[in-house]
């Protein structure tokens, strides 16, 4: 999946425009922001709110997956 500009521009611009578009992002568009931000060892309020919600979309991809194996 390609990871629109846009988008990671936004996530890592400030603390404030990441909270506008973090729900719109992708599980690659977190991890490509994550990577930047952690070169720069700036902000960890960033990185942090980052992590927290590539793990919430880990947890609702396997939810699902789990749901459709044993659910059928």
């Amino acid at each position: 999946m390609t990871v629109r500009k846009w988008h990671l521009a936004q996530a890592t611009q400030s603390y404030t425009t990441l909270r506008t578009v973090v729900n719109q992002l992708t599980y690659e568009e977190i991890i490509a922001a994550l990577e930047l931000e952690s070169q720069s060892l700036r902000r960890k309020s960033i990185i942090n709110r980052l992590i927290s919600r590539a793990s919430r979309l880990k947890e609702i991809e396997t939810t699902c997956q789990l749901k459709e194996k044993y659910h059928g």
